[in-house]
């Protein structure tokens, strides 16, 4: 009962972040500040699921983190940075459509992954790849699609060190102390907090450029669209044929499709133009959609196997 009740609450929490993000949007600059510490908390709690001594042997993660870093980057980013490439014409959209791209796997893999009963050492190993892949993605991508545009290089590098590898640290760090015995009594309350700063941040911010509508809206939706509902059937599809067993497909699924929207959110209301944030915007509320989806196809069958 536990599983669907957190999946429950967390769409509450995003659906609850979104009205009033596009309804009372007068503490859009408040969000803006808040949302880099949400997101370092967000990560680091998440981080702490991880077991004890999880990156000691690199070696034996590589395999999984190789794969992540494929379906992530090489696949599904690639496939958003082409399509926006020659669809999208407004630069501040194209930004946000380029972060999006360059942003690792969805922490909502991990309570997926449990769902889908996909093996726990594939989910963790993946996640952690995508976000050290990040670690070099996302300046390579800075300075690949941003050489155009003024902006502080170093800044991109502080902001990525203190998003990723300074959670991963401190996490290590409260788990080698065992101070996150204390923080799991609360953990859930202060993700669903964060979450909202973030997700609130991020719409009441570009709720005045989701009023006017536009061509560059409606190709980014359709982009969104295709990556996550059209690549679920592709790739779901592409690994039958090859004969995969079921939980390994899954795991291509959610690495193929999902992407952390809320960490290219957070770091384009930090370095960008507001205007910049609409993308992310956009495909967490397709992914919201998916995963939802993905969530009820999952229960369904499992409650069909349960009556048998």
């Amino acid at each position: 009962m536990t599983l669907p009740f957190q999946a429950y609450r967390s769409s509450i929490i995003f659906i609850i972040a979104l009205f009033c993000g596009m309804v009372f949007d007068e503490w859009r600059q408040a969000g803006r500040i808040l949302i880099l510490p949400a997101l370092m908390i967000i990560l680091t709690i998440t981080l702490l699921r991880f077991p004890r001594g999880f990156f000691r042997h690199p070696a034996s993660l590589l395999f999984s983190s190789i794969q992540g870093n494929l379906l992530n980057y090489l696949v599904l980013g690639n496939f958003i940075l082409l399509t926006g490439a020659f669809l999208i014409q407004k630069q501040e959209l194209w930004i946000g459509l380029a972060l999006v791209a360059a942003m690792p796997a969805s922490l909502e893999i991990i309570l997926l992954g449990i769902l889908l009963r996909i093996e726990k050492n594939y989910v963790f190993t993946s996640i952690s790849g995508t976000y050290l892949g990040a670690l070099l993605i996302v300046p390579l991508v800075s300075l690949c699609f941003f050489k155009y545009i003024q902006i502080n290089y170093w800044n991109i590098a502080v902001l990525i060190l203190c998003l990723i590898a300074l959670p991963l640290v401190l996490s290590r760090l409260i788990v080698e102390k065992d101070w996150d015995r204390i923080l799991r009594k609360h953990e859930n309350t202060l993700i669903d907090f964060c979450h909202f700063i973030v997700f609130y941040a991020i719409s009441a911010n570009s709720s005045m450029f989701l009023k006017k509508l536009s061509d560059d809206l409606v190709f980014i939706s359709l982009i969104a669209l295709t990556s996550t509902f059209l690549f679920y059937f592709l790739i779901r599809k592409i690994g039958l044929y090859f004969h995969g067993q079921e939980n390994k497909v899954n795991f291509f699924i959610l690495l193929g499709t999902m992407k952390d929207y809320g960490l290219a959110g957070g770091i384009a209301l930090t370095l960008f133009n507001p205007e910049v944030a609409v993308p992310p915007l956009v495909f967490a509320v397709f992914t919201f959609i998916y995963m939802n989806w993905l969530s009820f196809k999952a229960r369904r069958i499992e409650d069909d196997c349960g009556d048998v």
